[in-house]
């Protein structure tokens, strides 16, 4: 494969919910792509999907079914966890967790502050991608291992 069709893979595994920027991060390193860039096109790439994903709920946000439906799913104790720092912990945890567009999709249903949302999504990018980077260098041995192995797949 060559370099620009790396970082298309790397761009694709970045929005794609099931890799996120961890599988983005950690290919583009096994890839052989300089890690410094990878990781600004990965959080780059992550933050814009996630954006794009708070904004386009939010619009839907205003259809009068789904606003019955937050106000029956948003208890005390939730609105409580939501409005304090538990988005600001989920944004940090969740993407290592669950990842980050499942994060963004379960708290914008909950009724989150879609400037919060973005602006710790934001956060997020900036201080994880470079953890995740730091493990994926830790890793390069197994990954480009591992990726040499499925090429070699007839």
């Amino acid at each position: 494969m060559d370099a620009f069709g790396k970082w298309i893979a790397v761009v694709l595994a970045t929005v794609n919910p099931l890799t996120g920027r961890a599988g983005a991060i950690l290919l583009g390193i096994g890839g052989g792509l300089p890690w410094l860039p990878v990781c600004i096109v990965a959080a780059i790439s992550n933050f814009l999907l996630a954006a794009a994903i708070i904004l386009a709920i939010d619009r839907v946000d205003h259809i009068p079914v789904i606003q019955r439906f937050i106000e029956r799913k948003r208890g005390r104790k939730m609105t409580r966890f939501i409005e304090g720092k538990g988005v600001f912990y989920a944004v940090f945890l969740g993407p290592l967790l669950l990842g980050t567009f499942t994060v963004v999709l379960i708290f914008q249903a909950l009724g989150t502050d879609k400037r919060r949302m973005i602006t710790y999504s934001l956060v997020s990018a900036i201080a994880l991608t470079p953890l995740i980077a730091w493990v994926s260098l830790e890793a390069k041995d197994f990954v480009e291992a591992l990726l040499g192995n499925l090429a070699s797949l007839p």
